[in-house]
This record gives C-alpha cells, sequence and structure tokens, in this order.
C-alpha cells in the first residue's frame, strides 16, 4: 500500500518526531540508548526524530513505554507546549557573561 506524502501528513511525522525528540533530550540520552531498547539502528531512531520516517505502532508502544508517557502524548500536538515549563530551557541553560572577548560559564 503506497502512503500518500501531503502536508497534513509531513506535518504530522515532523510533529511526532519532535515529540520523540523532546522526550530524549529531557532524558538526556543518545539517540542510540532509544534504538537499543527497542531494536532498530540509531540512524532509524534519527529519521524518527527528522519526521522522514513514523515507526510503527510496536515500536510507538514501545518508544512512549521507555520514556513513561502515553502514545498520546507522542502524537499530541501541544505536548511539547504542555509539559514545557515556563522558562524551564531558560533556566537549565548554563549563564554565560562575555568579558573582553572570553565567554565565562557559570
Amino acid at each position: 500500500m503506497k502512503v500518500i506524502r501531503d502536508q497534513k501528513f509531513i506535518t504530522f511525522c515532523e510533529m511526532l518526531g519532535s515529540n520523540m525528540r523532546f522526550c530524549r533530550l529531557k532524558f538526556g540520552q543518545p539517540q542510540k540508548v532509544l534504538a537499543a531498547h527497542i531494536g532498530v539502528s540509531h540512524q532509524n531512531v534519527q529519521k524518527y526524530e527528522a519526521g522522514d520516517i513514523i515507526p510503527s505502532a510496536y515500536r510507538l508502544k514501545q518508544i512512549a513505554d521507555f520514556y513513561k508517557v502515553k502514545t498520546d502524548d507522542l502524537v499530541d500536538p501541544s505536548f511539547i507546549h504542555r509539559s514545557t515549563v515556563t522558562n524551564e530551557v531558560l533556566d537549565a541553560a548554563p549563564k554565560v557573561e562575555v568579558i573582553n572577548g572570553n565567554s565565562w560559564k557559570w
């Protein structure tokens, strides 16, 4: 069966990939860890996150279980927004100050 790749399908794939990437980065793990857990190559995980391919229902369930979320969360366009506390990324970022052309982190 041939899949029709219209704009809605492409948007869905990209959103699913973004949600997967958000979960992975929240856990602070490389793609290889998820890949080993669900039995695919890290290249497949990379393609999932890029929206180039979509995981099967079985793999989607494995991914959701691994990240301790529901499969509905992974396919929800508002998942990242709902899961992010205001300024969470800014609070977690290291403070950087530039003095005389040198960057200092603390």
